[in-house]
């Protein structure tokens, strides 16, 4: 096989695997990724959100009104909600809020907005919008705890 055949073919593999992601990254009908500034007004006018990471992340903050209901969870919890009410779904990053917008858009949810840049951009430099979290647990002992977590020991 010549160099040139050999970049013909790398370019033809290329070209399919970027329509292949282009055509996966599509937005899907009744889907619609936000940001943190739509989400703050998503958040405001009462669409219900769900945060999809484990318990332990939700407890350590979570955008006020969420509720927590793990990816791992989601298809039977989801299972028994309004298909017609809207949905705000995110996770840390993405990734699992991704996964998870799939499974409501295959069980018909009508309206689904993501917040694809998730708890990253909700909590980064801009501090878009406020945190809720849980308050630490008291010490076995009861009696008050610091925390400092940039110490060199």
């Amino acid at each position: 096989m010549t160099s040139k055949t050999k970049r013909g073919i790398a370019l033809l593999i290329l070209a399919a695997t970027v329509a292949v992601s282009a055509i996966g990254c599509a937005p899907q009908e009744g889907v619609e990724n936000v940001d943190a500034a739509r989400t703050a007004e998503l958040a405001e006018a009462g669409v219900r959100i769900v945060d999809v990471r484990t318990p332990s992340e939700f407890e350590a903050g979570h955008i006020p009104g969420a509720e927590n209901v793990p990816v791992n969870t989601i298809a039977e919890v989801a299972a028994g909600w309004d298909k017609a009410e809207p949905v705000l779904i995110y996770c840390a990053t993405g990734a699992r809020s991704a996964s998870t917008v799939q499974i409501l858009t295959e069980q018909g949810f009508e309206q689904i907005y993501h917040f694809n840049a998730g708890m990253v951009a909700w909590t980064g430099e801009t501090q878009r919008g406020p945190v809720a979290a849980a308050p630490p647990a008291p010490s076995p002992t009861g009696s008050k705890v610091m925390y400092e977590f940039f110490t060199d020991w």
